[in-house]
């Protein structure tokens, strides 16, 4: 490495005394070697610097009609494969939904037979019947037991309370743990 540099440096020192001596001999082949690399260098230097400005190829590049159609095919490619794409998958979507479809409709199918099948024969209901009338004729004393624990309790406080109006349970209504959930699951982030 050293002896390429001072090799080089003596070359360089040569061309800049210019005497015709320093390329003649052993040199000359140093010096043209170095000169004919430099200019090579220059001219790749030149060409990098035309096509990074793109002077030059620019405007031959745009009036070529070939240019053109290679950009036209290569869109016109690049947009139908992605729209064949699309429709593949538009199609195995389509197939999948059809194919669940089926799958429920053959399980409610066997579902349905089960249950006719398996229908037993009606129960005997008064039993139940009794009990829920039973429970209606009870109503007035329930509300009358919790008036006078209202009624009990507001005289220790010294106050009065009114019962204005007893409204009947909805048996579909949430429970508290059902609505506790459902405000849980659906409060805002």
């Amino acid at each position: 490495m050293n002896i390429a540099l001072s090799i080089l440096s003596a070359a360089a020192s040569a061309e800049a005394a210019g005497t015709a001596e320093a390329y003649s001999g052993p040199w000359e082949n140093v010096y043209n070697a170095v000169h004919s690399t430099a200019e090579a260098v220059t001219e790749e230097a030149q060409g990098v610097v035309d096509r990074i400005q793109g002077l030059g190829d620019a405007h031959a590049q745009l009036a070529d009609p070939d240019y053109w159609g290679s950009v036209g095919i290569i869109t016109l490619t690049g947009i139908l494969v992605v729209f064949f794409i699309l429709a593949i998958l538009i199609f195995l979507f389509w197939a999948l939904g059809k194919t669940f479809q089926t799958i429920d409709k053959n399980r409610a199918a066997k579902a349905e037979a089960a249950k006719k099948a398996a229908a037993p024969a009606p129960a005997a209901a008064p039993a139940t019947v009794e009990e829920i009338i039973e429970e209606d004729d009870n109503d007035d004393e329930i509300m009358a037991v919790i008036s006078a624990a209202i009624a009990a309790y507001a005289e220790e406080e010294g106050t009065s309370y009114t019962i204005r109006d007893v409204k009947k349970r909805d048996k579909r209504a949430r429970s508290a743990w059902s609505l506790a959930g459902i405000g849980e699951n659906t409060r805002p982030f």
